[in-house]
């Protein structure tokens, strides 16, 4: 127990986000490579298990009941892009109530399924609609995040190094740091950037020395610095 309560104070997240974060991260660890897919998923079942279960608390007005419906349609595909009627009907709820957050919601999940479909400029148009109006509410630190791990699909290192980069400037974003550190460490030593990675993960060694990270960081700071043994 002591130990639980030690790792919730030093990641500062409670256990329910972080098991979810946890089985996000290693999604996306095994599928990186699978283009378009991770802005589709990388942060779906967190979205649905926070979203759902507000929208149907909330559903007192139509657009509420409206969004919440086509939500638990997308709940029900397990496999591949959502169905193309869907798509659009997650784009025609945003456009029509776009001033209110159940239309939010809907743009944020139109963009994801644009993105698990393949068409990442579409999805990136999208997640930036979220963010200009929901810049201070969770679906907006939800739609950084899945941006960047769009750009990051799509090879456009560079721009994803920029988004993870925010959100380590972002103190309330969604995403635990010491993933948001990984990332950018990661991005940096495909770039080729060895100085800047190993930095990096030393530095999440060095934060998060307890935390579900640390194993990683250390094996890559071991192949960087040429080490024999991991480094503490």
């Amino acid at each position: 127990m002591a130990q639980q309560q030690s790792r919730k104070q030093l990641l500062k997240e409670p256990d329910e986000f972080l098991s979810a974060s946890q089985h996000i991260w290693t999604w996306v660890t095994e599928h990186r490579s699978r283009a378009g897919a991770i802005a589709g998923a990388a942060v779906g079942v967190l979205l649905l298990a926070v979203v759902t279960k507000a929208l149907i608390e909330r559903s007192r007005v139509k657009r509420d009941e409206a969004v919440s419906t086509a939500v638990a349609r997308l709940g029900q595909v397990t496999t591949g892009a959502p169905p193309a009627d869907l798509v659009s009907e997650f784009g025609q709820l945003a456009k029509k109530y776009d001033s209110a957050p159940a239309g939010q919601v809907a743009r944020y999940l139109e963009a994801g399924a644009l993105g698990a479909g393949g068409d990442a400029d579409k999805a990136r148009q999208a997640y930036e609609q979220v963010r200009g109006k929901s810049a201070k509410g969770d679906l907006g630190s939800l739609a950084g995040v899945a941006l960047a791990y769009l750009e990051l699909s799509q090879g456009r290192d560079d721009a994803a190094l920029t988004a993870f980069q925010a959100l380590l400037e972002d103190k309330e974003s969604v995403l635990p740091r010491a993933q948001i550190m990984m990332e950018i460490a990661g991005i940096e030593e495909k770039r080729g950037k060895s100085a800047a990675a190993l930095e990096a993960y030393r530095d999440v060694l060095a934060k998060y020395p307890d935390g579900s990270w640390a194993a990683d960081a250390k094996t890559r700071v071991q192949a960087l610095s040429g080490k024999g043994t991991p480094a503490s």
